[in-house]
């Protein structure tokens, strides 16, 4: 098991999930959000090839309406 944040939040993984592993197991909807590794943006298309290691820190936004 290895140790990440999501959203500030600590959580144990195991070494071969990746990011796009970590958003269905969080219930999200893919749809209008942004996410971020150690403060990198990464790609909708790479979320399901990005594994996450030891201490990655993981942002993710919704983007809302609004004025």
């Amino acid at each position: 098991m290895i140790h990440i944040k999501v959203n500030d939040a600590p959580k144990k993984i195991t070494e071969t999930t990746t990011l796009e592993e970590i958003i269905k197991e969080l219930d999200i909807s893919v749809n209008g959000i942004a996410v971020a590794v150690n403060e990198n943006i990464v790609s909708k298309v790479t979320w399901g090839n990005k594994t996450l290691t030891e201490n990655d820190e993981v942002l993710i936004i919704r983007a809302t309406q609004g004025g």
